[in-house]
């Protein structure tokens, strides 16, 4: 049994790739926007792509962020090139603009 969603980070035409969550549910989605809203707070003058918001990098340190305590990632979180590339039916695909 999960609690399967799936989320994008989007800025215009640019978009990530889709991470999708097994066991996540709308928790999942909370925490993405809630790291998303951090990581806008906290934008620097500096032209590294993390602080442009580039969707394809905030992805990366999404799952930085969200991993960053465990030894390994057996299970629950895998990649997807849009929604319909993996199972989402429990709670759908959420796109988390970052402007």
């Amino acid at each position: 049994m999960g609690d399967r969603i799936s989320i994008q980070f989007v800025d215009g035409d640019m978009k990530s790739v889709v991470l999708f969550s097994h066991w996540g549910g709308k928790g999942f989605l909370t925490e993405a926007k809630r790291y998303a809203k951090d990581l806008k707070s906290k934008k620097s003058g500096c032209v590294m792509p993390l602080d442009r918001l580039e969707p394809q990098t905030v992805m990366v340190d999404f799952v930085r962020h969200i991993t960053k305590d465990m030894d390994r990632v057996e299970s629950d979180l895998y990649f997807g090139f849009d929604e319909g590339d993996g199972d989402n039916s429990d709670n759908g695909h959420h796109k988390i603009n970052l402007r």
